[in-house]
C-alpha cells in the first residue's frame, strides 16, 4: 500500500472511524498509523495474516461505502477548494452563497 492510499484511509478513519469494530480500528491503526506489515499486525494480535488482510479490507470497504453515501469528505474538499481559491477579503456574495449551498447539500 503506497503513501497516498494510507493517507486516504487515514482521512476516512478521521471522518468515519467510529463505525468500525474495535478489532478493525486496531488493525487499521497498526497497519496505517504505525506502518506495520500484515505479518507484524498478525503477530501482535495473534491472528492469521489472512484474518488481518480480511479485517483491513472489510474496514476499508465499510469506510468507503459510508463516504459514498454521505459524501462528507467530498463536501469538505469542495469547501476548501472554494476558500483556497479566494482570499477571505475577496469572497463575494456569490461565493458565500455557493459555500452555503455546498454545506446544505449534505
Amino acid at each position: 500500500m503506497d503513501i497516498n492510499e494510507r493517507v486516504k484511509i487515514a482521512i476516512l478513519v478521521k471522518y468515519y472511524g467510529n463505525i468500525l469494530t474495535d478489532r478493525q480500528s486496531k488493525i487499521i491503526n497498526m497497519y496505517v498509523d504505525n506502518n506495520l506489515s500484515l505479518s507484524e499486525v498478525s503477530e501482535e494480535l495473534k491472528i492469521s495474516r489472512q484474518a488481518v488482510k480480511d479485517g483491513l479490507d472489510n474496514a476499508i470497504n465499510s469506510l468507503e461505502n459510508i463516504e459514498n453515501k454521505l459524501h462528507f469528505i467530498a463536501r469538505d474538499d469542495r469547501i476548501k477548494q472554494l476558500i483556497e481559491n479566494k482570499l477571505p477579503s475577496q469572497i463575494d456574495m456569490a461565493t458565500r452563497l455557493e459555500l452555503i449551498s455546498v454545506l446544505e447539500d449534505n
